[in-house]
């Protein structure tokens, strides 16, 4: 299923119709839907799509002779060598093409692992011969480390020779309508705190099945393929993955703030450091502050969360529950889900909808157009969202429950309000579990 990415689609076209030759990068971690996004792109185009793997370069090489072949002239094809890649890009420079022809290298960073010069080969070839050519060129990867020291990074061998690049990230919240249909708000919900909304994992998700049959079957379950995800995705990244694990697994726990995470672990904040800001550079983990703050990087309230609503899932209930999980005692898992999901994870996630709710539809919330939306929070006091114009400010708290007392709920948001200095027209807003599941969007 393809769903979303319009503008991403856009751009590539707004590529490929140029009339020189163009080079894209197209980087996000893994299962986030870069090949389905290239698929649909590649469709009716000539092209050529490489998924690069860890095997023998020799036979990826041939394979891609063999794509060749359908480029160049019947005189030659059938007779076409190489002995390397280098060679095969060359000749693909020289080919007279009727129309672009579009050249996918998926998984890119397994052939700059694989040959570790290639980057610095791929940057002459490009600036001697494909530049020169009709070809889009397409460098895909998900081992984002590697991408952005090969590709992206000020030092890195192909810097400044792509014309576009795209960072793919996981869908908005309203996107998730179109790959369940047939799940009702309440359960979009909740499938929002737990599988997230990365697409590979959404089409694990069962409509046939209640949430907890699937949380059971597709997630608990030792044999399914997301039971392992966590591990797989971080292991694909960080060579010594025990530290990290350990630091994902106290965030999943609300130990947001890196002296809490630090205590939590037995050791100095300090240490953390370079963790967090590795964590931050994998889009694994992102940093808050105060959404009020002036100089954002000298603030002394930043916090972490895990961006993925799955991975943050998977580290609360899955990561430390191995050695039940190993041996089939599912139950003692589930009823812990049953006992705190709705608190520990729907609520926060109901917060993220409605931020990202306003950020895409400003007008159901506001009588303005906010030019910054975003959480604050004091040693003392929080504010689930503050949203604010050069005149205007707005406080809102977001509230999962059946039964909100909305006008109590309203007085202590404008006791916590007095806590921030401004001089603007001031508003405050509720809004309740009720009021999502009762919309019409």
């Amino acid at each position: 299923m393809f769903v979303n990415r319009i503008n991403e689609l856009k751009s590539l076209e707004d590529e490929y119709i140029k009339e020189s030759a163009t080079f894209s990068v197209v980087y996000g971690r893994r299962r986030v839907g870069k090949t389905s996004l290239l698929s649909q792109y590649i469709k009716n185009k000539a092209s050529i799509y490489l998924y690069i793997t860890l095997s023998d370069l020799n036979t990826q090489l041939v394979a891609f002779i063999q794509q060749i072949r359908k480029f160049a002239p019947d005189s030659i094809a059938k007779h076409l060598k190489f002995d390397s890649f280098e060679e095969a890009l060359e000749f693909l420079a020289t080919l007279e093409l009727k129309e672009k022809l579009v050249l996918v290298i998926d998984e890119y960073q397994y052939l700059a692992q694989l040959d570790k010069a290639f980057s610095s080969k791929l940057q002459k070839i490009w600036d001697m011969n494909l530049q020169h050519s009709k070809i889009h060129l397409i460098l895909c990867g998900s081992v984002l480390s590697m991408m952005h020291s090969e590709v992206l990074a000020y030092n890195a061998p192909l810097y400044g020779r792509r014309t576009t690049q795209f960072h793919i990230k996981a869908i908005k919240f309203n996107y998730l309508q179109e790959f369940l249909p047939r799940c009702a708000k309440l359960e979009l919900m909740q499938i929002y705190a737990s599988f997230g909304s990365i697409p590979k994992y959404l089409n694990e998700y069962d409509s046939s099945l209640s949430f907890m049959q699937n949380i059971e079957q597709k997630i608990l379950n030792k044999n399914s393929y997301l039971y392992s995800e966590g591990n797989f995705l971080l292991k694909d990244e960080i060579s010594d993955a025990r530290s990290y694990f350990s630091i994902l697994e106290s965030i999943s726990k609300g130990n947001t703030k890196i002296g809490h995470i630090g205590t939590s672990l037995g050791l100095a904040s300090s240490y953390l450091t370079k963790y967090m800001q590795r964590l931050i550079e994998l889009d694994i983990v992102e940093k808050e502050v105060p959404i009020t703050e002036t100089n954002p990087l000298k603030s002394k309230f930043g916090r972490y969360k895990i961006k993925d609503k799955f991975l943050n899932f998977w580290f609360f209930y899955i990561f430390k529950n191995y050695n039940y999980l190993e041996i089939e005692q599912k139950q003692a898992v589930l009823d812990e889900i049953e006992m705190n999901f709705n608190d520990k994870f729907v609520s926060f996630a109901f917060e993220d909808y409605v931020l990202e709710d306003i950020l895409q539809n400003p007008k159901k919330y506001l009588n303005f157009t906010p030019t910054k939306v975003g959480r604050w929070w004091n040693n003392k006091e929080e504010i689930d969202i503050v949203a604010f114009d050069e005149n205007n400010i707005c406080f809102i708290e977001c509230k999962w429950q059946n039964r909100v007392d909305i006008e109590n709920v309203k007085y202590k948001l404008i006791q916590k309000a007095t806590n921030i200095k401004h001089n603007k027209i001031s508003s405050y807003q509720v809004v309740t579990k009720d009021e999502y599941l009762n919309s019409d969007t």
